[in-house]
């Protein structure tokens, strides 16, 4: 069985927050960051959220890309 481990970074203040491993895609998503930047340094305020799809053996089968557009 897969599990999703979802990151959320942030370029501007070059940290992330993880979350516990979950069972779908969708309950991984719940977590997602989805702040739209709006003020006068939104050029420079970029924010993704990265979820990891790992095996039972813990290897990464695949690595998905959220992007705040």
């Amino acid at each position: 069985m897969h599990k999703f481990t979802l990151i959320n970074w942030s370029q501007f203040n070059k940290v992330s927050q993880q979350f516990p491993p979950c069972d779908s895609l969708q309950e991984a998503m719940a977590d997602a960051k989805h702040n739209f930047p709006y003020n006068w340094d939104a050029n420079y305020h970029e924010e993704y959220t990265q979820v990891i799809e790992t095996n039972d053996h813990d290897e990464i089968v695949k690595d998905h890309y959220f992007v705040t557009l």
